[in-house]
């Protein structure tokens, strides 16, 4: 009787990663070959040698390194503020009528007002650079995390909160017993998804208000039509999402929410 092969546990996996390089690998093609079809002037399209040099150039000079060490930072900083004011709230409104009706309708109105739209307002209070740039991020984070806390407090069944009264439960257990689990797979959606708004509103607010970082530098520039520098932030904003998305998040997934059964 032939041996049972072990399936390997990561094929499916890389299976996946596989699927997921193809689009890239033909954006990739598309731009070599743009060259040898029509003429792009260098400021239009850099060619793929030219971008290699430039981050070359930039990583040699630290240049790129600094940029995306400021970058991270001021995500971070912003992403622990802004959850740190949101989550708490959040789970008082799901819970509280009273705080509700108090805080639901200025909460709306701020939220119309986008998180980019705050920067001269930003500039005003904090002038230009990080404060106004952790400012935008922050409120951002904040407001894309607080109501997805809401709707996943909202969304445990109301015989949930019954069956742990009745045995007992009270403040802080129904907190830790009943709320935070049950919330669990909204409240990670909503900490991703901030993130990822926050992410984009940190290039924004850098472009418009910042100092230095990688929005910064993508604008600056501009004025220069050094093309390859602005495609390089770029190319380097989307990698380093993925990259936040994949070791931090999915991994977050992995050991809570679908671990623990909630999807």
């Amino acid at each position: 009787m032939p041996l049972a092969i072990p399936a390997n546990p990561l094929a499916p996996r890389l299976e996946r990663w596989g699927a997921g390089l193809v689009p890239f690998v033909i954006v990739l093609a598309l731009w070599a070959i743009a060259p040898l079809i029509a003429h792009f002037p260098p400021y239009a399209l850099p060619t793929l040698a030219d971008m290699g040099q430039r981050l070359t150039a930039s990583v040699a000079d630290g240049t790129l390194l600094r940029d995306i060490a400021t970058s991270l930072w001021q995500l971070f900083a912003g992403f622990l503020i802004g959850n740190a004011l949101a989550l708490p709230l959040g789970i008082a409104i799901a819970v509280d009528q009273r705080v509700s009706d108090y805080l639901r309708p200025v909460l709306t109105f701020l939220q119309s007002i986008g998180g980019i739209a705050w920067v001269p307002l930003a500039v005003v209070w904090l002038g230009v650079g990080n404060g106004a740039v952790l400012f935008v991020i922050a409120n951002t984070i904040f407001f894309s995390t607080i109501y997805n806390t809401i709707t996943g407090v909202q969304v445990i069944p109301a015989v949930l909160h019954r069956a742990v009264r009745s045995h007992g439960g009270r403040g802080t257990q129904m907190l830790t017993e009943l709320i935070l689990p049950g919330a669990l797979a909204q409240i990670i959606l909503g900490l991703r998804t901030s993130m990822a708004y926050g992410w984009r509103a940190l290039v924004g607010a850098e472009m418009i208000a910042g100092t230095n970082g990688l929005g910064f530098r993508t604008m600056d520039a501009v004025q220069w039509y050094q093309t390859d520098t602005v495609l390089l932030g770029m190319i380097v904003i989307g990698c380093l999402w993925l990259l936040m998305d994949a070791l931090i998040f999915v991994p977050v997934e992995r050991v809570t929410v679908h671990r623990w059964g909630l999807v």
